[in-house]
């Protein structure tokens, strides 16, 4: 069978899929078009979608409802992360279209946690105002040994903070999730508490859990629960916290923030880094050996959806 028969496959961005991923694409039959942007537009999706087979998402555009419409002979697509729904919006549409999903975890669980442990150990010895990017000289802050860390969400990636906050000599650490997790409880010492309970307990509550939860899962009244001076830290999905609610917070000075995405509003950048942190963009997943799992992941999932429609890392 020629490349031509077997169809196209788009791949977007140049982060994600090494020249080795493409050779065995091309010795499986399949011709391959790259959209080297990270974030195409819904129209430019909607173009260069047509006529594909197969698609592996490596940016950050959205997957809406209008480009899986336009998807006159697409098959599958494969996402080089684990939250799929927040870069598919039109997942439901894919399956109703026959359309197989494929996703990554745990490829970038060892990058995400890392991230994640910089950050809180930056802002609990408020390193920004300390050093070049602040004016402080000298101030004396907490350890972690005297502090409660309150885990949100204990998958591939809080259960690594765990462990992370575990080694580190956490003095307690406590963790919600749907679904209690009886074995890293007995790995690691952490212990399961309702969500209130959580919020009220913590001096540092980390969140990464994924788009299911619902957008501004944490607003108003979860944020009015958390301790004078608490450090809210997402590096879950862009839309978990209730911005106008959580500037409120920070503004008055009560409560610290940090967050793996720009907030999408420029009151925060008023904000001084004592309280509020953001990354540039989605930075978190961003080393070399989590994004060649991810390659290495993705690229075997398309290729088994697109033979035989089963994957173990299928979605849908």
């Amino acid at each position: 069978m020629t490349n031509e028969e077997n169809g196209k496959i788009l791949i977007t961005d140049s982060l994600f899929i090494y020249p080795e991923h493409e050779k065995m694409l091309i010795n499986a039959g399949y011709e391959i078009e790259r959209l080297d942007k990270p974030d195409a537009s819904e129209e430019e999706l909607i173009v260069a979608v047509k006529g594909k087979v197969g698609y592996i998402l490596g940016g950050v555009e959205k997957i809406t409802d209008k480009v899986i419409e336009a998807a006159d002979q697409l098959k599958a697509i494969a996402f080089t992360g684990s939250d799929h729904r927040s870069f598919i919006p039109g997942a439901d549409l894919a399956t109703k279209k026959g359309i197989a999903i494929s996703s990554t975890p745990g490829a970038n669980t060892y990058a995400v946690s890392e991230y994640t442990l910089a950050i809180i150990l930056a802002m609990t010895r408020n390193l920004f105002e300390l050093g070049r990017t602040g004016n402080k000289k000298f101030q004396t802050v907490h350890s972690l040994n005297d502090l409660t860390v309150g885990i949100v969400g204990m998958g591939h990636i809080g259960t690594r903070m765990a462990n992370l906050l575990c080694y580190m000599g956490t003095k307690k650490i406590i963790y919600f999730t749907r679904t209690r997790k009886p074995g890293v409880e007995k790995e690691t010492g952490v212990e399961f508490a309702d969500l209130n309970t959580l919020l009220r307990e913590s001096d540092i509550v980390t969140l990464h859990a994924s788009k299911e939860i619902g957008d501004n899962f944490i607003g108003k009244d979860e944020l009015a629960k958390m301790k004078n001076g608490a450090l809210l830290m997402n590096c879950g999905f862009t839309g978990a916290l209730d911005k106008d609610a959580l500037f409120e917070e920070l503004q008055a000075g009560r409560l610290r923030a940090a967050q793996d995405d720009p907030m999408g509003d420029k009151r925060f950048d008023t904000l001084p880094l004592s309280n509020w942190f953001n990354s540039n963009s989605h930075t978190a997943y961003n080393t070399f050996e989590a994004n060649k799992t991810a390659s290495d992941m993705a690229i075997s999932s398309l290729l088994n959806l697109l033979a035989t429609g089963v994957d173990q890392y299928r979605v849908n």
